[in-house]
This record gives C-alpha cells, sequence and structure tokens, in this order.
C-alpha cells in the first residue's frame, strides 16, 4: 500500500501532492491513469520509509524500569516500530540507547558511565503529580543527573525545602501517570528517541532542555540546562555535593 497522493494541475503542468505534503511536477511523457498513480504512490512510500530508518548502532532501546511501567511503554513502542529490550538490575545490555525511570532521586546517577562509551541515555522520574524528562546524554560533556538538580536548585524561589523534600520517602513513590499524561509522556520519550536515531536538526535542543509535565493539569514547559566540568568524579554510587 502507497502513500496517499493527490493529482491536479498547476499553470497546465501535472502536479502531486503527497502525504506528508511534498509537492512533485510530471513530464508530460509521465502518462496518466491508475496505474501511473499507484506506482509514483509506492515510490514515495519506500522514500518516506527510508528516511525513517534508523542509523546504524541506533536501532535498538533498552529500558530499566519498574514493571508497571516498563508493561504500559512495551506496546506502544513496538507500534511505533522501536526495538525495546526490557533490561534488569545488572543493565541495560547491549543496546544504543537506554531508557531509564529513575525510581528514586539516587538513582538519578546510576547510568552517568554509558554516554560516549556504550550507550545514550534518556532518564525520567516523577515528583508527586509532577513528571520530568532530563535532557538526552549522548556524550559525558552532556548534563548528567546532578546537574539538572543543581539547576533545578538554583533556579528554585524554595530550593532549601526542595532539597529537603527530595531526601523524604515521598520523593521515591510509585510513579503511575494516567491517561492522557501517560500518553504525552509517551510521545515526549518517542519524540527525542526518533530525533536521536536519525540525528534530526532537533537533537542539539534534546540535550539542553529539561521536560516537564503536570499530569493534572497536563501543563508541559521545557527549561534550558547547560553542562558544566564537574571538579572531580567521586566514584559509581557517590552523590555529587549539592552547592
Amino acid at each position: 500500500m502507497g502513500t496517499a497522493i493527490d493529482s491536479f494541475d498547476v499553470a497546465g503542468r501535472s502536479t502531486i501532492r503527497s502525504g506528508d505534503g511534498a509537492f512533485f511536477h510530471l513530464p508530460p511523457s509521465a502518462g496518466s491513469g491508475q496505474n501511473l498513480a499507484t506506482g509514483i504512490s509506492d515510490e514515495l512510500l519506500q522514500r518516506r520509509q527510508a528516511g525513517a530508518r534508523p542509523l546504524a548502532g541506533r536501532e535498538r532501546i533498552g529500558l530499566v524500569a519498574p514493571e508497571p511501567v516498563a508493561a504500559a511503554l512495551l506496546p506502544v513502542f513496538h507500534e511505533a516500530g522501536l526495538e525495546l529490550t526490557v533490561g534488569d538490575d545488572r543493565g541495560p545490555g547491549s543496546v544504543g540507547l537506554l531508557l531509564h525511570l529513575a525510581a528514586t532521586p539516587a538513582e538519578r546517577n546510576r547510568f552517568e558511565a554509558l554516554p560516549g562509551g556504550r550507550a545514550a541515555v534518556l532518564r525520567f522520574y516523577g515528583e508527586g503529580d509532577l513528571v520530568f524528562v532530563d535532557p538526552l546524554a549522548l556524550e559525558p560533556a552532556d548534563p548528567t543527573g546532578w546537574q539538572v538538580l543543581r539547576r533545578r536548585l538554583a533556579a528554585s524561589p524554595a530550593a532549601a525545602e526542595l532539597r529537603a523534600w527530595l531526601d523524604t520517602p515521598a520523593a521515591a513513590a510509585d510513579f503511575a501517570p494516567q491517561g492522557v499524561a501517560m500518553d504525552l509522556l509517551t510521545a515526549r520519550l518517542l519524540t527525542i528517541i526518533t530525533a536521536w536515531q536519525r540525528n534530526s536538526p532537533s537533537l542539539a535542543a534534546h540535550r539542553r532542555r529539561l521536560w516537564r509535565l503536570d499530569t493534572l493539569t497536563l501543563a508541559a514547559s521545557e527549561h534550558p540546562v547547560l553542562p558544566f566540568p564537574e571538579p572531580a568524579s567521586l566514584g559509581e554510587g557517590l552523590r555529587a555535593p549539592l552547592p
């Protein structure tokens, strides 16, 4: 089955519009009729599908998340044509990008050694009714989980309260957005993953934007986060000092 096309004349020239909004003029020798329309439709569909294929090495996506969230995301990602593999506590396996649901604030630096070598990391998490998607970490120089948190503390009028709340059990409550909120989160994740797989022009912005969604009001916003060199490595499992 090809893509939808519309045919019409522009100043006497046979013209078609494909389903993705591209226009093509046909030469007079192209002919007309149903066979021509079917042939053009099939060729345009093949071109679109070729342009949508992931770059080499960017086909496989890993997911580390609690079972209920993994069960909700798997069918959606499969429907979108993505190879999504659910990892376990040992790690993501051999993937090009890891999708990580950080169940607690302490887990937000768990996979920060992967970018630049083994895999890119796209981290997301919940805080009460809020959902956050961190900037995509493609290289070690991209913002880390703790740099995102420090950026938020620096911009918050209640930094001391936020920092103290993140150390309470409430900050590690189950992550369970429902309905349209889950659809919006899934769409955000798919948008970033697709940009990464195709190296789209929007990829640079996704590496410098924190996305925030209020799951009750459905208000979404983006906030710039710039990386900065860490003064020293603290090693696996150690929490970076806050300013």
